[in-house]
């Protein structure tokens, strides 16, 4: 649901014209990855996790953890490897259990749980 980098800056090479506004040749645009990434036109109740809604691709531009384009991550399929590595230990050798009772993000600039990430890890 989120990325490393909440934000990016881009430059607009030519005028364009977004829902009503002009953004003019050369002006710098700032496209925050968490609010397309929990835009609820793109995935319905957004804040909930829900692995699922993977199982068919997203739309193209609506889930770039990696960035898009010319300026993706160049590390992105290694890092997607590590993290399947990560994950398939954590899972299979250790037993989870989070404290459901603090729940929420705050950004600073970074998203960040609100009270830590209170979890009980036991060896399976």
């Amino acid at each position: 649901m989120e990325t490393i980098l909440s934000f990016t800056f881009r430059e607009a090479v030519e005028d364009v014209d977004y829902e009503g506004y002009k953004i003019p040749k050369s002006w710098k645009v700032l496209p925050m990855f968490t609010n397309i990434h929990h835009n609820p036109d793109f995935f319905p109740d957004p804040q909930k996790f829900d692995p699922s809604r993977f199982e068919v691709p997203p739309k193209p531009n609506t889930f770039m953890p990696f960035g898009a384009g010319a300026h993706s991550c160049p590390g992105s399929e290694f890092a997607k490897l590590e993290m399947l590595v990560l994950i398939h230990h954590l899972t299979t050798k250790f037993r989870w259990e989070l404290d459901d009772s603090k729940t929420g993000t705050e950004c600073s600039p970074f998203l960040i749980p609100q009270e830590g990430l209170p979890i009980r890890v036991s060896r399976r």
